[in-house]
């Protein structure tokens, strides 16, 4: 059944050209003709800013040329439109083309399109770098092991070095305590990089704390927690039950920050323990980045304005208890 759709959604394909970039969506839709209002449920394809192409769960047989109307839904944005069928293959597919949309629909569509494409592109991208941070990992606990089994280790030096060790591996951006009596060459310099080779954030965190939530992609569960940091490529949270999952995990994250909502795509990065762990951010638009540079440039402005009044007040504190 799955081949038999392939080779129908292909040929379907060849049937249109589209001036421009088709993108991948897996949505519910309903299409109406306006001839006799009757509605079929179908599921949409792929979508540009100019039709989209359907897959229709009853046979479908209206010919091309007929007016028609559909409602779907794209990155959480609901939409109406309408179109008329440009081909179809007389089974299930057909493709839709949009006519008599008005200025602002267009606006919401094309900037549905542009978070589209930066997902896309920012998927390309992911599978490279997860693959590279693997081997990057793979590599370092090599390194590691030939370091440990290459440098004997008196007896007492193990007892003193222990539980830095342990520590590191879960507080990630403590170094590893030496002992003054040690001599530097002891102390294996592989270890640091073990301890948490995915966090590399490249952005300044900034420390908050709100109300957030994780959503597991695959598994369709949520996690609710409390967001931690902010950066411009990631955020750290601690969550309420413990993370039952590792890193590589894709998820979407929710939270609240001075009133406004956010809803981001993202990767596990990091687990700093069973309840707190890293998500570096992915498909992130030009518009979506935008809002939180805003966002952090607003927090870190109203604290700094905060200081400032505390500041203040101290001084004229301190002038009339020396008057």
């Amino acid at each position: 059944m799955d081949g038999q759709e392939e080779t129908e959604s292909s040929g379907a394909g060849q049937q249109e050209n589209r001036a421009h970039p088709r993108y991948s969506v897996d949505e519910d839709s309903v299409l109406v003709l306006v001839a006799h209002g009757m509605p079929v449920k179908a599921r949409i394809v792929d979508l540009s800013l100019e039709g989209c192409r359907v897959r229709t769960i009853d046979r479908f047989t209206a010919k091309s040329g007929r007016a028609i109307e559909i409602t779907f839904k794209a990155n959480g944005i609901d939409f109406r439109c309408n179109g008329v069928v440009q081909w179809t293959d007389g089974n299930h597919f057909l493709g839709i083309h949009f006519v008599n949309m008005t200025n602002r629909r267009k606006e919401a569509l094309a900037e549905v399109i542009e978070e589209m494409a930066a997902a896309a592109a920012a998927r390309a991208r992911t599978a490279d770098l997860l693959a590279a941070e693997q081997e990057g990992s793979a590599s370092a606990l090599a390194e590691v092991s030939n370091g440990v089994a290459a440098t004997p280790v008196e007896p007492a030096a193990t007892k003193v070095r222990a539980p830095a060790i342990a520590e590191t591996a879960t507080e990630p951006s403590a170094p590893p305590r030496l002992e003054k009596t040690e001599a530097p060459a002891e102390a294996p310099p592989p270890v640091r990089q073990l301890a948490n080779p995915h966090d590399r954030r490249g952005q300044a965190r900034l420390e908050v704390n709100d109300l957030a939530t994780i959503f597991l992609v695959k598994v369709g569960s949520e996690l609710r927690g409390q967001i931690l940091d902010l950066s411009l490529s990631g955020c750290r949270i601690r969550t309420d039950e413990h993370f039952p999952v590792g890193i590589y995990t894709r998820v979407e994250t929710e939270f609240y920050l001075r009133g406004l909502p956010f809803k981001l795509s993202g990767v596990i990065q990091a687990i700093h323990n069973r309840n707190t762990v890293g998500i570096r951010f992915l498909d992130l638009s030009e518009r979506k980045r935008q809002e939180i540079l805003e966002l952090i440039d607003e927090i870190k402005q109203g604290r700094a304005d905060t200081q400032q009044t505390e500041s203040s007040s101290a001084n004229r504190e301190t002038g009339e208890s020396d008057r």
